[in-house]
């Protein structure tokens, strides 16, 4: 498993970054929506990604990772496709990112006359 840039590698302990946690609750359910009965490979995987929701060890996780790497790609693509689905769902639910102040906020008084830069000029 190579890193990106900004990534740091999986600690020794227990996971308990909420993204990376996320993220394999979110490629388990897409692989239930992918599976098919009788195919070594995605029981492997979803066994495998079962056991790193439940124990959360780097261990459990890059094994799941080596198991996706195994599964055909045109399942790899179909449980991508899911997962990106599943991802943007779960994104809308959770509603919008906080900002400073909403443009509403500003429009109320907060911020009359005045741009993100400062006080605007006529």
């Amino acid at each position: 498993m190579s890193l990106q840039p900004g990534k740091r590698p999986l600690d020794a302990g227990a996971l308990d970054d909420e993204a990376v946690l996320c993220s394999i609750e979110i490629l388990a359910e897409a692989v239930e929506m992918a599976f098919v009965p009788g195919i070594l490979e995605l029981r492997t995987l979803r066994d495998a990604l079962q056991e790193a929701r439940r124990t959360r060890s780097p261990a459990a996780v890059q094994l799941a990772y080596s198991a996706f790497s195994r599964v055909d790609g045109e399942f790899r693509s179909r449980i991508s496709h899911h997962a990106l689905t599943l991802a943007t769902l779960r994104r809308r639910s959770a509603g919008p990112t906080p900002v400073a102040a909403s443009a509403s906020e500003r429009s109320a008084g907060r911020g009359i006359g005045r741009g993100i830069d400062g006080p605007r000029r006529a």
